[in-house]
């Protein structure tokens, strides 16, 4: 009796941990889901800039409330058929989300892609517990692949490193 209620006891810890894990986002699989989405939204290469001692630490309580969006500024390009041609130089907002026991997260000061909803301004970088919205530090053949999916040419996701 007493295995059985262990394995019991095993197996449901392991549901809950399966639950709360995150797959690993893709950048390309980022841009095709926006792009089906109904809302617009911009792709747009650069650097966001903010206060990190305003990041939430970790979260001890559930449920969690979701953390005051983040003054931030933004400087780099927005992708068009042509590329990441547009100068895109504007304020910005940081929105962590938290799930569980942690939050979402972003840097400072380092080159990134972001995908943003067009819908305001200030345009609101979303940092999700699983992430999937920002992608620090792309390499050239990720920033290749954004321009030639925005070009209805081939985008299919990167494989695993």
């Amino acid at each position: 009796m007493k295995s059985f209620t262990l394995a019991l006891a095993l197996s449901a810890l392991a549901t809950q941990s399966a639950a709360l894990s995150c797959m690993r986002p893709d950048p390309v699989e980022t841009f095709n889901r926006v792009a089906a989405a109904p809302d617009d939204y911009y792709v747009l290469y650069g650097q966001l800039t903010f206060d990190t001692d305003a990041l939430p630490e970790a979260v001890s309580q559930i449920p969690v409330a979701e953390p005051d969006p983040i003054d931030a500024f933004f400087r780099g390009k927005g992708l068009t058929r042509q590329g990441f041609t547009s100068d895109y130089i504007s304020p910005a907002a940081l929105q962590v989300t938290c799930a569980g026991s942690w939050c979402g997260s972003a840097r400072s000061g380092v080159d990134a892609l972001y995908f943003v909803r067009a819908d305001g301004a200030p345009v609101t970088m979303e940092a999700g517990a699983c992430g999937g919205m920002i992608f620090e530090q792309p390499d050239q053949a990720t920033l290749n692949m954004m321009v030639s999916c925005m070009q209805g040419g081939e985008c299919s996701p990167q494989p695993l490193q």
